[in-house]
């Protein structure tokens, strides 16, 4: 069977996914921007801690903090938008091999939303952001660090 390739790009909020990397001819890349209605971190920080009480009826009050990360939250349902459109073409077929390029804390949010069907396509994993360089840089760059692993 005939390895194809296929990379993710990925910052915190867009990704591009570059195809065929194996066929000699540049296919424009897919490209996916997060839908996410809450990546503007003034949005949160206008809002004020809530409060809390002391058990006790005349206990002092202290601010709480929200209860969790919104802007990881955010993260969280980009990767698992964009991991379900490459498990989606995973299971068409459409590659056999999947390289992800993600700046660093992207990466760690993709490895735990990583369904396990595609885990198996995974051939590399590398913190680093190339979403900014130029098309043709791009495609050379993530074939290169994909040459330079062993082959599986």
């Amino acid at each position: 069977m005939r390895q194809k390739t296929w990379a993710l790009v990925s910052n915190a909020v867009r990704a591009r996914i570059l195809r065929d990397l194996e066929d000699g001819d540049s296919h424009d890349p897919m490209e996916l921007v997060s839908k996410a209605k809450s990546t503007h971190l003034r949005d949160y920080l206008s809002d004020k801690a809530g409060r809390s009480f002391a058990s006790g009826a005349d206990g002092p009050r202290s601010a709480m903090e929200p209860g969790s990360d919104p802007i990881l939250r955010d993260m969280q349902d980009f990767a698992q938008e964009t991991l379900g459109v490459l498990e989606d073409h995973f299971r068409m077929g459409h590659f056999t091999r999947l390289a992800i390029f993600a700046e660093p804390k992207m990466l760690g949010v993709l490895r735990r939303e990583m369904p396990v069907s595609l885990n198996s396509a995974v051939i590399l994993e590398r913190d680093l952001n190339l979403f900014n360089l130029p098309e043709a840089d791009l495609r050379d760059t993530v074939i290169r660090a994909i040459g330079k692993e062993p082959k599986t």
